[in-house]
């Protein structure tokens, strides 16, 4: 039987803001612009490298800058 070999991993946290464009009148509220932002960071991340094994993103405010 082989032995499996363990693979060292880091686990790297960062703080993003991300200033978008927002028209309330095209049908989505602030949080459905932040969920659909937040998809595709998760798949961006994913595809800047095979070594990249998890993406856990959580959004933590929706402010209007107004």
């Amino acid at each position: 039987m082989m032995e499996s070999v363990v693979v060292p991993r880091l686990t790297v946290s960062f703080a993003v803001d991300l200033e978008v464009e927002y028209n309330a009148f095209e049908g989505k509220t602030p949080q459905d612009v932040a969920i659909a932002l937040q998809d595709e960071l998760d798949d961006l991340l994913f595809e800047t490298s095979p070594t990249i094994k998890g993406v856990f993103t959580s959004i933590t405010a929706i402010d209007s800058n107004d």
